[in-house]
């Protein structure tokens, strides 16, 4: 009799450890929403150190920045895996369109905040406007393309190029993630720039190309040869009808296009080089005439001396046109129309820029080449 109580109270002790085994399991691999500081801002304190030059805590911040945004990504992750919990959500099938009425019936708001986050970010389109689909999307979201290329920054001003160009890569493959947009243009012309270092010229051809892909005037290539046509012409009124006529609103292309134009003249490829310096040209005066028309009443464009001769009233203009290389190219320009044989249209430009020119030393480069 004792043995059969014994045996009946062991198999009660088996079957309640099997019952609560799921829960204690469940338990173990709860995860619990990160709190602090947010990634977003761990990051901006890693910007504000490089930029103070301490580099050693900027990486430190950015890895931080890194390691918040993967908790981050583990507990959205796990958030969603609950939602199959409820009958209703799990049977509701794999339409967006579906699932969320029942997440929203069931009170499961922080499922809701998260899908509607993405949403917002990406658009439905983006998930196929599947459930699925944004959990897949969310298991890789501790992906901090941003903090990488802070890293890369990093590293490539310490001089170690190898780890630079794994960061920045790993940046540029995933510029779907940025939350700015935009920032991919500064990975390019950092992997650019890492390209140059390195002495490699067809990588660093091709991430300025890859700057230049949005813009929709350098890649009509019958606008780049209208370009070139008036320049071809070669006559006195050349210079003033061309920059009359033509212009480009893309200033995020300008930096590219001075660094193409310096790229393909040092290599020999003088018809590229004249087509990077005329379109650069025009999106420069396009930028500046623009902030001229906001400071000045009543202002429109004459002359390429004219706005030449205003842009030189304002310190920052001119500072801008040094940092990106803008007076640099308008001279580069003359540059290369001379050695493509359009020796009329350079000294136009040339003798406009001897006189007009807003910083003195390309002033006097300018005199310097027409003598």
């Amino acid at each position: 009799m004792k043995n059969k109580y014994v045996s009946s109270f062991l198999r009660k002790i088996f079957f309640l450890c099997i019952a609560i085994a799921p829960l204690s399991a469940q338990h173990i691999t709860t995860v619990r929403k990160p709190t602090g500081v947010e990634d977003w801002y761990i990051l901006k304190q890693a910007q504000n150190a490089y930029e103070m030059n301490d580099y050693g805590q900027a990486l430190k911040f950015a890895e931080s920045a890194k390691q918040k945004r993967r908790q981050m990504a583990e507990w959205e992750v796990y958030v969603l895996d609950q939602t199959q919990k409820n009958s209703r959500v799990r049977k509701s099938g794999d339409y967006l369109d579906d699932v969320m009425p029942e997440l929203k019936t069931a009170n499961l708001s922080e499922a809701l905040g998260i899908i509607e986050a993405k949403l917002s970010a990406y658009g439905k389109n983006h998930f196929h406007n599947k459930f699925s689909e944004i959990c897949k999307w969310i298991e890789n979201d501790d992906i901090y393309p941003e903090a990488d290329f802070l890293i890369g920054k990093i590293y490539k001003l310490e001089g170690e190029l190898e780890l630079a160009s794994k960061y920045l890569n790993n940046a540029y493959e995933n510029l779907i993630r940025l939350d700015v947009p935009d920032v991919k243009y500064d990975i390019l012309y950092e992997l650019a720039s890492l390209a140059d270092l390195q002495d490699d010229g067809e990588a660093y051809e091709k991430q300025l190309l890859a700057v230049l892909k949005d813009d929709k005037l350098y890649t009509n290539s019958g606008f780049r040869s209208a370009l070139v046509r008036l320049i071809n012409a070669n006559q006195k009124d050349s210079v003033d009808k061309f920059f009359i006529l033509y212009r480009s609103t893309n200033d995020i292309s300008i930096k590219a296009l001075e660094l193409l134009n310096e790229y393909y003249t040092k290599i020999g490829q003088n018809e590229k080089a004249l087509d990077c310096a005329a379109l650069g040209s025009i999106a420069s005066v396009t930028k500046i005439e623009e902030v001229l028309k906001d400071r000045l009443i009543d202002y429109s464009y004459t002359d390429f001396a004219d706005l030449l001769t205003k842009a030189a009233m304002y310190d920052d203009i001119v500072t801008w046109g040094n940092e990106n290389g803008i007076w640099k190219l308008f001279y580069n320009f003359a540059s290369t129309s001379a050695v493509c044989g359009k020796d009329v249209f350079a000294r136009t430009l040339l003798r406009i820029l001897s006189e007009h020119e807003p910083e003195a030393y390309w002033r006097q480069r300018a005199v310097s080449k027409l003598q």
